[in-house]
C-alpha cells in the first residue's frame, strides 16, 4: 500500500511496481479519499509505504498507529519522486522498515 506520494505520478509509481512484480495500492492521503478506510487497506497489504513530505500530518499518524497496533511493516521515507519510490522499494524488499520489524536507525 502506497499512502500519499504524487496523484499525478500514480501511475509510474503503478508501472515500477508491476516490473517488479508487485500489485500497488494507493490511498491519497485524505485529500480526496477518506483517511477511515486505511485501516482496511493496510490490513489487505503485504506492507505500506508513505513518503513523509507528500502526505497529510492525520494520515502520517493513522498510519503509524495502525500498522504499529497491527504490526504491519512500513516504511517512512522523504521525497514523493519516482527515483525515491524506488529506493523506499528496494529498501522495503530487503527488509528495512520503520515499523513492524528491525529499524535501520
Amino acid at each position: 500500500l502506497y499512502v500519499g506520494g504524487r496523484t499525478a505520478m500514480l501511475a509510474q509509481y503503478r508501472q515500477l511496481a508491476e516490473r517488479l512484480g508487485i500489485r500497488l495500492l494507493h490511498h491519497d492521503g485524505g485529500q480526496e479519499e477518506a483517511l477511515s478506510r486505511l485501516p482496511e487497506l493496510i490490513g489487505g497489504a503485504d506492507a505500506v509505504l508513505c513518503p513523509t513530505d507528500s502526505v497529510s500530518h492525520s494520515a502520517y499518524y493513522q498510519v503509524k498507529s495502525h500498522c504499529k497496533r497491527v504490526g504491519k511493516p512500513c516504511l517512512f521515507y522523504a521525497g514523493g519522486g519516482l527515483s525515491s519510490f524506488a529506493q523506499a522499494m528496494d529498501r522495503i524488499n530487503r527488509g528495512e522498515y520503520s515499523l513492524a520489524a528491525q529499524s535501520e536507525h
